[in-house]
Protein backbone atom coordinates (compact mmCIF):
# COMPACT_ATOMS: atom_id res chain seq x y z
CA UNK A 1 0.00 0.00 0.00
CA UNK A 2 1.33 3.05 -0.90
CA UNK A 3 2.03 5.78 1.87
CA UNK A 4 1.84 9.30 2.07
CA UNK A 5 4.28 11.75 3.42
CA UNK A 6 4.27 15.39 3.72
CA UNK A 7 7.09 17.45 3.78
CA UNK A 8 6.76 20.91 5.34
CA UNK A 9 9.81 22.61 3.75
CA UNK A 10 9.75 26.23 3.08
CA UNK A 11 13.12 25.78 0.03
CA UNK A 12 12.29 24.49 -3.34
CA UNK A 13 15.43 22.92 -3.52
CA UNK A 14 15.38 21.10 -0.37
CA UNK A 15 11.82 19.31 -1.50
CA UNK A 16 13.37 18.52 -4.80
CA UNK A 17 16.13 16.57 -3.60
CA UNK A 18 13.89 15.18 -0.76
CA UNK A 19 11.70 14.22 -4.10
CA UNK A 20 14.10 12.22 -6.06
CA UNK A 21 15.81 10.26 -3.04
CA UNK A 22 11.79 9.31 -1.72
CA UNK A 23 11.68 7.88 -5.63
CA UNK A 24 15.48 6.19 -5.76
CA UNK A 25 14.63 4.72 -1.99
CA UNK A 26 12.08 2.07 -3.87
CA UNK A 27 9.64 2.64 -1.13
CA UNK A 28 6.00 3.08 -2.35
CA UNK A 29 5.17 6.64 -1.11
CA UNK A 30 3.12 9.99 -2.60
CA UNK A 31 5.17 12.58 -1.70
CA UNK A 32 3.17 16.41 -0.68
CA UNK A 33 4.57 19.90 0.28
CA UNK A 34 4.50 22.14 2.75
CA UNK A 35 5.95 25.78 2.79
CA UNK A 36 5.60 26.48 6.24
CA UNK A 37 3.78 24.70 9.67
CA UNK A 38 0.24 27.06 8.70
CA UNK A 39 0.30 25.44 5.69
CA UNK A 40 -0.07 21.83 7.04
CA UNK A 41 -2.86 22.38 8.90
CA UNK A 42 -4.30 23.91 5.77
CA UNK A 43 -3.59 20.44 4.23
CA UNK A 44 -4.62 18.15 6.99
CA UNK A 45 -7.92 20.19 7.05
CA UNK A 46 -8.54 20.02 3.28
CA UNK A 47 -10.59 17.79 2.39
CA UNK A 48 -9.31 16.36 -1.23
CA UNK A 49 -5.90 15.57 0.54
CA UNK A 50 -5.16 12.61 1.83
CA UNK A 51 -4.34 11.88 5.57
CA UNK A 52 -0.11 11.76 5.79
CA UNK A 53 1.47 8.67 7.35
CA UNK A 54 4.36 10.67 8.25
CA UNK A 55 5.15 14.42 8.48
CA UNK A 56 9.04 15.87 7.76
CA UNK A 57 8.82 19.20 9.24
CA UNK A 58 11.78 21.82 9.13
CA UNK A 59 12.27 23.69 11.93
CA UNK A 60 13.08 27.04 10.13
CA UNK A 61 10.02 28.37 8.31
CA UNK A 62 8.00 31.32 7.71
CA UNK A 63 4.50 32.04 9.38
CA UNK A 64 4.69 28.91 12.16
CA UNK A 65 8.47 27.29 12.33
CA UNK A 66 8.69 23.81 12.81
CA UNK A 67 8.59 23.52 17.05
CA UNK A 68 5.44 25.49 16.44
CA UNK A 69 3.92 23.20 13.96
CA UNK A 70 5.28 20.23 15.81
CA UNK A 71 3.73 21.33 19.65
CA UNK A 72 0.02 21.94 17.49
CA UNK A 73 0.75 18.95 16.46
CA UNK A 74 0.62 16.73 19.25
CA UNK A 75 -1.77 18.71 20.97
CA UNK A 76 -4.76 18.46 18.60
CA UNK A 77 -6.03 15.02 19.19
CA UNK A 78 -7.25 14.69 15.39
CA UNK A 79 -3.43 14.55 14.61
CA UNK A 80 -1.55 13.43 17.43
CA UNK A 81 -0.85 10.13 16.20
CA UNK A 82 0.56 11.32 12.68
CA UNK A 83 4.38 10.55 13.16
CA UNK A 84 6.20 13.66 13.02
CA UNK A 85 10.11 13.49 12.28
CA UNK A 86 11.98 16.93 12.68
CA UNK A 87 14.26 17.25 9.38
CA UNK A 88 16.33 20.14 9.87
CA UNK A 89 20.06 21.64 9.21
CA UNK A 90 20.84 21.52 12.66
CA UNK A 91 23.17 19.31 14.16
CA UNK A 92 22.69 20.90 18.01
CA UNK A 93 22.42 17.76 20.55
CA UNK A 94 19.30 20.54 21.80
CA UNK A 95 17.46 19.87 18.99
CA UNK A 96 17.13 16.52 19.62
CA UNK A 97 16.10 16.59 23.52
CA UNK A 98 13.33 19.21 21.98
CA UNK A 99 11.99 17.41 19.41
CA UNK A 100 11.78 13.99 21.84
CA UNK A 101 10.37 16.41 24.79
CA UNK A 102 7.75 17.67 22.33
CA UNK A 103 6.96 14.03 21.09
CA UNK A 104 8.54 13.94 17.36
CA UNK A 105 9.67 10.26 16.39
CA UNK A 106 13.24 11.78 16.40
CA UNK A 107 15.20 14.83 14.43
CA UNK A 108 17.48 14.07 10.96
CA UNK A 109 19.79 16.20 10.55
CA UNK A 110 19.85 16.98 6.28
CA UNK A 111 22.33 15.14 4.85
CA UNK A 112 24.56 16.92 1.88
CA UNK A 113 24.86 13.60 0.19
CA UNK A 114 21.64 12.52 -1.68
CA UNK A 115 22.77 8.92 -1.14
CA UNK A 116 22.43 9.02 2.28
CA UNK A 117 19.21 11.02 1.72
CA UNK A 118 18.06 8.15 0.30
CA UNK A 119 19.05 5.75 2.83
CA UNK A 120 17.47 7.48 5.39
CA UNK A 121 14.32 7.99 3.66
CA UNK A 122 14.65 4.32 2.71
CA UNK A 123 15.03 3.23 6.59
CA UNK A 124 12.50 5.48 7.70
CA UNK A 125 9.59 5.17 5.13
CA UNK A 126 9.40 1.98 4.17
CA UNK A 127 9.55 0.96 7.88
CA UNK A 128 6.28 2.97 8.77
CA UNK A 129 2.94 1.49 10.09
CA UNK A 130 5.39 -1.16 11.86
CA UNK A 131 6.81 -1.19 15.53
CA UNK A 132 10.29 -0.88 14.03
CA UNK A 133 9.88 2.76 13.18
CA UNK A 134 11.13 4.62 16.06
CA UNK A 135 14.34 2.56 15.50
CA UNK A 136 14.76 3.10 11.84
CA UNK A 137 14.30 6.81 13.13
CA UNK A 138 17.30 6.57 15.41
CA UNK A 139 19.49 4.49 12.91
CA UNK A 140 18.60 7.19 10.07
CA UNK A 141 19.90 9.80 12.77
CA UNK A 142 23.30 8.03 12.97
CA UNK A 143 23.62 8.04 9.64
CA UNK A 144 23.58 11.51 9.22
CA UNK A 145 26.05 11.73 11.93
CA UNK A 146 28.76 10.69 10.28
Amino acid sequence: MEKVILLADDDCDDYDIFKESLEASGCQASLFRAEDGATVFDFLKASDKPRPDLIFLDLNMPVMNGWQCLARLKNEPAYEGIPVVMYTTSSHFRDGEIATDLKAHGLITKPSNPRILTEVIKRIVCTLGTDDLYQAVKDAQLITQH
